[in-house]
Order: C-alpha cells, then structure tokens, then sequence
C-alpha cells in the first residue's frame, strides 16, 4: 500500500528557465547592443540605416517576433512605393535579426488589388541572424523588389514564419498615363 503524507507539507520542485533559454536571452541582448552601436564596415550595409526603416511609417509594414527555431528574435520591414514602373509598387527590405543560432525566417509580403482582385506575394528568407537593407541582401536581383500588381489600390500585409504580422495597409499604384 502506498504511503500518506500525514504532515501537511508538501515539496516543490523549483521551476526556472533552462540555461538555454536564458543563455540565448542573454547572447540576443548582446547581439542586437553590438550592432546598434557598432559602426558599418566599408562593404557591409549600416545597422543604424537598417535600424531607422524598422520604425513606423505611413507606406511600411514592420513585424516583430521570434524564429521558428526560437534561436532568433528581431524585426522585419518592407516599404512600398506605388508610383515607380507603371502598373507596378516597389519594395525594400529591412532586417534586423539576432540570435545564437539558425533562424530559418521566412518573411512573405501579400498584396491584393482591391480594384481588379488580382493576388500575389514576394517572400524574402532569413536563414541567420543578420541586419540588412534591400539590395542585394535579402533580395537577389533588383527585379525582385518590382511588384507587378497593376494599377490601382493595393492592400499589402506582412507574415513570417515566427508568427509576426503587420498591416494592412493601402498603397496606391499608378497606372501607364502615355
């Protein structure tokens, strides 16, 4: 038979974050405080410029969070211009994200016209703690900050795979005028 506590106490195991959880707190904070005051490097893109396209506007979506990885924490921006190319929007990139380890990030812009319906996305990947601006880094070629979604107004959001979410917000888009 078992046996019964007939003292009324009772013993609690003490509960505190793992070392990895607080180690990877602690290594984040010294990341993202080396960066920010760290000056750039000749070829390498400015933390303070990275840091300043993270602040809120009216023509940009910025999303903050984590990684799925839990690794990485930080945020993520896109603006929109919708009067370059005709029937087209523009897009930079921004990112400031640190961490200790892979993030595996995925950042996807979707973009609906309200005027005709057309739908589309643009999907920039984060697979490791870095602060950056537009192009080449993170996107490939300077076409891909081109967003064909024809002319009118166009609604724009930002997800990531970590959970963040910003928008909507509402760009219009010029259309060919010759």
């Amino acid at each position: 038979m078992a046996e019964v506590n007939t003292t009324s106490t009772t013993r609690r195991a003490s509960r505190r974050p793992t070392a990895t959880v607080t180690a990877t707190l602690a290594a984040t904070a010294v990341a993202l405080s080396a960066a920010l005051a760290a000056p750039a490097t000749a070829n390498a893109q400015g933390s303070s410029e990275a840091i300043a396209q993270l602040l809120p506007a009216p023509d940009r979506l910025v999303a903050w969070g984590g990684s799925p990885t839990g690794a990485c924490a930080g945020g993520v921006s896109t603006s929109l211009q919708g009067d370059g190319y005709p029937g087209s929007a523009s897009v930079s990139w921004a990112f400031a994200v640190v961490g200790v380890g892979p993030c595996n990030l995925t950042a996807t812009l979707s973009w609906r016209n309200l005027d005709t319906g057309a739908t589309g996305q643009k999907v920039a990947q984060i697979p490791h703690p870095r602060i950056s601006l537009g192009v080449p880094d993170p996107i490939a070629h300077p076409y891909d900050a081109i967003i064909s979604t024809g002319a009118g107004r166009v609604e724009y959001r930002l997800t990531t795979t970590g959970g963040a979410v910003a928008g909507p917000i509402v760009v219009d888009t010029v259309g060919y005028t010759g």
